[in-house]
């Protein structure tokens, strides 16, 4: 346990405790920095997850997981949670999350759906050709 440095002073209400001696007792692992949940990475290693892709958990668990991923397991056990929800529910930024999520989707620990969008990125207006045209057409004005 670790004082809150956030803490501004006063006492509990109704404690009737001297506020300069008062202090917040929080958690330390709620001051980890967001990049050493991800071991530094900002981009999961496989693709880019958009933050309304639904994540569901398969049902194996372990626990040399991290508490983080741990976390995400146990929330998505049984229901459909999209990554800004995680976020919100783990206070980690929506990176971490697309992060971890993106590590136990290819530790095959969870299911991700909505990716169908991210993964048809090909746009026949703009492929090669067309924008070729499109500036062989500009140039001739």
């Amino acid at each position: 346990m670790a004082l809150d440095p956030r803490h501004r002073g006063g006492a509990p209400p109704g404690t009737g405790a001297d506020p300069f001696l008062a202090f917040e007792v929080v958690d330390e692992a709620s001051y980890v920095r967001p990049y050493t949940v991800t071991g530094g990475r900002t981009r999961p290693k496989s693709e880019m997850l958009p933050i309304e892709a639904l994540v569901r958990a398969v049902g194996r668990r372990s626990h040399t997981l991290s508490p983080e991923k741990r976390k995400i397991i146990e929330l998505a056990t049984g229901q459909y949670l999209s990554i800004a929800e995680l976020s919100a529910h783990l206070h980690l930024p929506v990176g971490v999350l697309r992060v971890l999520v993106g590590d136990l989707m290819d530790e095959s620990y969870v299911q991700v759906h909505g990716l169908a969008a991210a993964e048809s990125s090909y746009n026949p207006a703009t492929t090669l050709s067309v924008l070729e045209s499109v500036l062989n057409g500009i140039s001739a004005l």
